[in-house]
């Protein structure tokens, strides 16, 4: 790897420079010789946003069959493409086929994958390679919130070094992604590199904009996306450590300073435990660094003296279980709530002290707003990201207002850092291990080898439940397929290991889904008035319509545990969100001209796969995969007839909240129901010990922090998560501490 000279962040702007050219290893090329092909069955594999691969079978010097798996792509794109790939190559008997459009992506890995395969059948000659003009090129690709521009050197021979990167997307995240994948590039000199986890949509676009530069210099990029093999995990000796922290964000981070640091997270106030913090994505902040939540400040601040608006724990607990459903408040433990509130102010005073910054006049009265909450009667302080001129974030490192709480996420990870504790990134805890006494090891892995940490003392801070297929499966079956917000790398680590030990769970059946675009993107940016406040005909991947498309906008509570929403007990702007869920594959397409509002928004959209144009209805069918065209035309003409007939005939619109759609170029937007919250948690005792049932026994040694233990805390909203995150870590990691320095 090159030697790095410079680098600089500023509004959004990460810039690299290098000297030098990275020389380790060359191009590959794909060579089939000149021999005759051989019949049976051959595989390639390339890297898409995940792994992909492409299997064929020869028989006679022909391909009688094509298999492509996409199994790990992102749903309602890249996932949705095998069927229509395995036609193209089949039909064109070659990998040199059109891709398919808003999945370019995946379609470059298949295309690269085939090549590979067609070339070990002996279908493929070797290619004659053209000459690659040296030069510096900038390409670009779609990323996370904007386009993502790399400036790339490449030398007469093909090599090639990363020279300059730039992007409008969360500097937080985007900066660890761009370091992770440009050192993976260039370092192997491919570009079949692995997306840092937590930041899969930055890392591709690097990705795309390095491919689409070195096309530019005639470098063969097919045969640089060809998956090598995985390097076989290899295990080594067991470590030693006082305190083990699992799970990288706000509680996980709150946990792992308290443990070495004080009560008040003082990160120049070290002691001489070794403390170790595991974390499956490529940064710190977990969700903290991507949501667009707020951090509640219920008393003790300098916001409470500008809102003039208190509440202690008791009557923040008192509120929450008066609100709740028996079931729901009975899971909540009383002292460990009370504490973790009333700790909120002290700890955000503490942080501000240590350079965060609080600005008054930026507080603004927040009140809860969701299905426990109807009446508004829990109301508290808040620090509000999308709100905020500077606040609780640091007005300098160039984060819009609609960045979620990255600014914490990065001023919490400094003082980790500046305290000493061992931090591993792309790291997972895998299990846990008791003795007689309690927690005894935590297994591990990091993608290169898998060891065992012999701790005194665990904290599980691994976040609300995960929407990975196996907790999807366990907890919330009716919820597969839907998308999941934040959460990358969450498991259910706490729940799923209670559960495996023969102990029961704390199950909310609750959980937040809500309206928004087939994708991150959109849920609560301007963009999203297409959805929460424009009128338009939407119609399923059938073609038809399903709902009145009145006004929307998102919705909270939807059942989890139910095998499907309940309509009747949804609020009016939820019914939406329950209806699509019923549709097929849970998504949907919002239909528009070229003389609708939402124009405006569509290059934004289109440039995340999210929007297609078309100059006919039948074009734009195609485009959007709609499966039955002519249902398709035949709903369109129903509904602009009724509107000019005055109104809606199937669901009763009115006519002022309907848009017909009749001038040329026509306009689909992809629609989805989003969960932003599952919550299944471990029970908690009320010094954050884990339990293995509401009325234990305790796992000594054991301790749970934030959303691992929510159902015990609060679960009072968004501020209270991000705030009661907080203190429950500090929480929790003051006890590791106490319970390491007895043992």
């Amino acid at each position: 790897m090159s030697k790095v000279t410079e680098t600089r962040q500023q509004k959004g702007i990460y810039v690299r420079k290098t000297l030098g050219l990275a020389v380790l290893g060359a191009a590959m090329t794909l060579a089939a010789g000149n021999a005759a092909a051989a019949d049976g069955s051959f595989t390639g594999e390339a890297q898409g946003m995940g792994p992909v691969s492409v299997g064929i079978t020869v028989a006679n010097e022909r391909v009688s069959a094509v298999q492509v798996n996409v199994a790990n792509e992102t749903p309602g794109y890249g996932r949705d493409i095998g069927a229509t790939m395995e036609k193209r190559i089949l039909e064109a008997q070659s990998a040199d086929v059109d891709g398919v459009s808003g999945a370019s992506i995946t379609s470059a890995a298949v295309k690269a994958a085939a090549q590979a395969a067609f070339a070990k059948a002996g279908l493929v000659a070797a290619a004659a390679k053209s000459p690659v003009k040296a030069g510096t090129y900038v390409g670009s690709a779609q990323g996370a919130k904007s386009r993502v521009h790399a400036t790339v050197k490449v030398d007469e021979k093909g090599r090639f070094t990363i020279e300059k990167i730039t992007s409008g997307d969360t500097p937080y995240l985007s900066d660890s992604a761009f370091a992770f994948v440009e050192k993976n590039i260039e370092d192997g000199q491919t570009l079949a590199v692995d997306a840092l986890t937590g930041a899969t949509l930055s890392s591709r676009g690097l990705v795309g904009a390095v491919s689409d530069a070195l096309r530019q210099a005639g470098v063969d990029t097919a045969s640089l996306l060809v998956k090598q093999s995985a390097p076989v995990k290899v295990s080594r000796e067991e470590e030693t450590a006082d305190v083990v922290v699992i799970g990288g964000g706000a509680a996980g981070m709150a946990a792992a300073l308290a443990a070495k640091t004080t009560d008040r997270l003082e990160a120049g106030k070290p002691n001489g435990l070794k403390v170790v913090l595991l974390e499956t994505k490529g940064y710190l902040g977990g969700d903290l660094a991507i949501c667009g939540g707020y951090v509640a400040a219920y008393s003790g601040t300098p916001l409470n003296e500008r809102t003039g608006l208190t509440m202690t724990g008791k009557e923040v607990v008192a509120a929450t279980k008066a609100a709740k459903t028996p079931e729901v408040a009975a899971m909540v433990n009383d002292e460990l709530a009370v504490r973790a509130v009333d700790e909120v102010g002290p700890l955000l005073n503490s942080l501000v002290a240590q350079g965060f910054r609080i600005v008054p006049e930026d507080a603004t009265r927040g009140a809860t707003n969701s299905p426990y909450f109807q009446d508004g009667i829990l109301h508290y302080t808040v620090a509000r990201t999308s709100d905020m001129r500077d606040g609780y974030r640091s007005q300098d490192k160039g984060y819009d207002t609609t960045s979620g709480s990255p600014w914490m996420a990065e001023g919490l990870s400094e003082l980790v850092k500046k305290a000493g504790v061992d931090v591993r990134l792309m790291t997972s805890a895998v299990d846990l291990a008791r003795g007689a006494n309690g927690i005894e090891t935590v297994s591990v892995e990091d993608g290169r080898t898998t060891y065992r940490i012999r701790a005194k003392a665990v904290v599980v801070a691994t976040g609300y439940s995960g929407l990975d297929a196996e907790s999807v499966k366990l907890f919330y079956p009716n919820l597969e397929g839907v998308i999941r917000t934040g959460g990358a790398g969450v498991t259910s680590f706490a729940p799923k290991w209670v559960l495996k030990e023969g102990g029961k769970v704390a199950m909310n059946p609750g959980s937040s889904t809500m309206l928004g675009y087939d994708s991150v993107l959109g849920i609560d940016g301007a963009e999203s008035e297409i959805y929460q406040k424009l009128f338009m005909p939407w119609v399923n991947l059938d073609g038809k319509r399903f709902m009145s498309e009145g006004g929307h906008g998102p919705s909270w509570g939807l059942k989890a545990g139910a095998d499907m929403p309940e309509i009747e007990n949804v609020p009016a702007t939820g019914r939406s969100v329950a209806a699509l869920m019923k549709q097929p594959e849970k998504r949907a397409w919002m239909i528009f001209d070229s003389t609708h509002e939402a124009v405006k928004h569509y290059e934004h959209l289109a440039g995340s796969g999210l929007a297609k144009r078309a100059d006919t209805l039948e074009g734009l069918a195609e485009a959007a995969g709609i499966r039955d065209v002519k249902a398709f035309e035949e709903t369109i003409a129903q509904y602009n007839a009724d509107f000019e007939k005055g109104g809606d005939t199937f669901f009763a619109v009115p006519k002022n909240e309907m848009r017909p759609v009749l001038k040329a170029p026509f306009y689909a937007v992809r629609i989805a129901a989003v969960n932003t919250i599952a919550n299944t948690t471990a029970y908690a005792d009320d010094d954050t010990t884990i339990l293995m049932g509401p009325n234990g026994p305790r796992v000594e040694g054991l301790f749970g922090a934030g959303g691992a233990i929510g159902n015990c805390i609060t679960n009072t909203g968004l501020g209270a998560h991000n705030a009661t995150a907080l203190s429950s870590g500090a929480i929790a990691g003051a006890a590791a501490r106490a319970y390491a320095e007895k043992h």
